[in-house]
């Protein structure tokens, strides 16, 4: 990957946010888990191609949100952090695994609701709002707290922007609060994005501690002493 196509990865995390709007968008009143087997068929008969639509757009930003998180893993890794942009890269990958098995279910409900069962669309219906969220909020938990930290330690962006990372991926991993830290990742990508893309492009500054030598106490005065010897010989031959 040449140096431009470097700089442009973050901006998957814009692509990540507008196809899981639409994918939010492309479909309404989607059975919830405590849904009948036929109301739930009933469902998935009637908005076949709206369901395909919606798991093609999760499969996709997914895929996007993988780019996305390992830009910034990369970007922090260059500024010094190596396990918290190892652990912010896994995080995406976490991340983008439960939107592929949100659409992957939920092709599941689509191919044949005909011929299923009430009881196994009910089964599916409930994995379906339910087993993927582990997977999601695991994911985003790690990858923005871990981003978050790694900001506040590297300095490599605005400490405000590092701690506001920090909080929402708390949030992420609270349960409660989970889908109102996924949403506010989606405002957080837009913004962390462009900080990163400009930042890329100026040499990384690295700080060395300065060395400090500690010269033993024997060694100084061995020294001393060869220094004095020379001295010594001298004022013998004069006598």
């Amino acid at each position: 990957m040449n140096a431009r196509a470097r700089r442009l990865a973050p901006f998957a995390g814009y692509l990540m946010v507008v196809l899981i709007f639409l994918a939010i968008a492309s479909t309404s009143n989607t059975p919830d888990a405590k849904a009948s087997g036929a109301k739930i068929v009933a469902y998935f008969t009637h908005h076949k191609s709206n369901v395909h639509v919606q798991d093609f757009l999760l499969a996709y930003a997914a895929l996007a949100a993988v780019v996305y998180f390992t830009a910034v893993a990369s970007f922090l890794r260059s500024r010094g952090s190596q396990i918290l942009a190892s652990t912010t890269m896994a995080g995406g990958v976490l991340l983008g695994a439960g939107l592929c098995l949100g659409a992957g279910v939920n092709e599941a409900l689509t191919d044949q609701p005909a011929r299923m069962s009430t009881a196994t669309a009910q089964a599916l219906n409930l994995l379906s709002n339910d087993v993927f969220g582990v997977l999601l909020f695991a994911g985003l938990a790690l990858a923005t707290a871990s981003a978050g930290v790694a900001m506040l330690r590297t300095k490599a962006l605005p400490t405000a922007l590092g701690v506001v990372t920090t909080i929402v991926g708390v949030a992420a991993g609270t349960g409660f609060l989970s889908w109102f830290a996924f949403m506010a990742t989606g405002l957080l990508t837009l913004v962390v994005a462009p900080y990163i893309y400009s930042r890329m492009g100026s040499p990384a500054e690295i700080t060395l501690p300065e060395a400090t030598v500690e010269i033993p106490a024997q060694t100084t005065a061995e020294s001393t002493t060869a220094a004095s010897a020379p001295a010594k010989t001298r004022s013998r031959s004069k006598v």
